[in-house]
């Protein structure tokens, strides 16, 4: 079976990269050589912004610039890039500046959601390549300008979406729609995390009255409606409408990804969605959310709440044939069962693959695709089509309504 499953490999690699080519188009802009290294700025210093520009700069490159609109993150992020034993880069309060930079070869964009389009649409004008976090829009409509904004400025653009850098998912895949999986029928995803004991995003006890001084509210806000400052809004962003689409798009950006990657499909074709705000109280979006999508070939479900952590993170895909069940936290471990039967506490893993951190893969596979000049393993079609099916949810929780999409035409046609 592994021998059926390592051919199917190499054919699936071969016919992605040749159907990508004809697909996308190769980017016409010169290879860099294999050793030179980057000029890379940041725009959006927060958590995930710091996580990737440092792998940036762990894989030899160099942090030029960073950008972000609150003082205490700018000289936060000069501090850890010290630590890592980068020269001071220079900083600005406007990201449309940091573009301007002499000498800067491409950006990592992790700003709140909101912010997105106009960073990107701004990157690509200026020429730079970029590595844009999900999820990679905040509302449907911006996916088509950031499309075209990408190919016509034949720059490499990797979404955040990393676990399709994930050498454990790819081998589930081969898995999954190889024959001997039978015809997959449902995919359960979900991701339970607790954060009653500690919530990360809530205004820390150190955020005191002179950092509060050195936020640009205003910037922050961007398009989004004018309301006062409030530290809630502010450190917790991804639960309000304005600046983000909670916890579908947010945890969606991964798990859809898986569902739509590993069963070999682009778009639903309808979904429905339900829950709530059971606990967090100051979210506007709901702290526990349940869509279920309909692929046409199989089934989906996602279900997240971050109140309780009990079951973790995990995807189960279930074949007429065979089963592939995931404890998708780092360390767990993807399990192959050559059994469609509940198992048995003696049944093993006809195969098995440790879950890995696929942030750092992710990072290295955007800086080798910018040097070789091709689209790295997230391109800026991928990320949209994923958080599509994320947004649908949305709208499904927010109407009550099926929502069916029209993948073609690219639009809602019911709901």
């Amino acid at each position: 079976m592994m021998q059926k499953l390592q051919d199917r490999r190499t054919f699936l690699a071969a016919s992605a990269a040749s159907a990508g080519a004809i697909a996308l188009g190769a980017p016409a802009v010169q290879a860099l050589g294999a050793n030179e290294k980057l000029n890379i700025g940041l725009i959006g210093s927060g958590n995930r912004g710091r996580t990737i520009i440092l792998e940036c700069a762990k894989a030899g490159h160099n942090i030029v610039a960073v950008a972000d609109i609150a003082k205490f993150r700018q000289d936060f992020i000069c501090g850890k890039l010290d630590e890592v034993k980068q020269p001071k880069p220079a900083v600005y309060d406007d990201f449309r500046k940091l573009l301007e930079h002499k000498g800067l070869d491409a950006v990592v964009i992790a700003t709140p959601d909101h912010h997105h389009k106009d960073c990107l649409l701004a990157a690509m004008a200026a020429g730079k390549h970029a590595y844009i976090e999900k999820p990679l829009t905040h509302v449907i409509e911006d996916g088509k300008d950031m499309i075209k904004a990408v190919r016509d400025a034949k720059r490499i653009v990797q979404v955040g979406n990393q676990r399709h850098s994930g050498e454990h998912w790819k081998n589930a895949r081969d898995v999954i729609q190889s024959p001997d999986f039978g015809d997959l029928v449902w995919v359960k995803v979900w991701d339970c995390r607790n954060w009653i004991k500690r919530d990360p995003f809530a205004p820390p006890a150190t955020f005191n009255a002179e950092q509060i001084k050195g936020v640009n509210w205003d910037a922050f806000l961007g398009k989004a409606p004018k309301v006062k400052f409030d530290p809630v809004r502010y450190w917790s962003w991804r639960w309000f409408w304005d600046y983000a689409g909670g916890l579908m798009t947010d945890i969606g950006a991964h798990q859809l990804d898986i569902v739509q990657w590993l069963g070999g499909v682009e778009a639903p074709k309808s979904v429905v969605a339900n829950g709530g705000n059971y606990h967090f109280k100051h979210w506007e979006t709901p702290d526990v959310i349940h869509g279920v999508w309909d692929y046409g070939k199989f089934a989906a479900t996602f279900a997240v709440e971050f109140v309780n952590g009990y079951e973790g993170v995990g995807a189960t895909f279930f074949g007429t044939k065979m089963t592939v069940n995931a404890d998708a936290d780092y360390g767990g471990e993807i399990k192959v069962y050559e059994t469609i039967d509940k198992p048995t506490p003696a049944l093993k893993p006809k195969m098995s693959w440790k879950v890995e951190n696929e942030t750092p893969a992710h990072v290295r596979n955007w800086l080798d695709a910018v040097k070789a000049n091709k689209d790295p393993s997230s391109p800026i079609e991928l990320g949209n089509r994923v958080i599509i099916a994320a947004h649908l949810a949305n709208m499904a929780y927010r109407t009550g309504k099926k929502i069916v999409w029209d993948a073609e035409k690219q639009q809602v046609v019911k709901g």
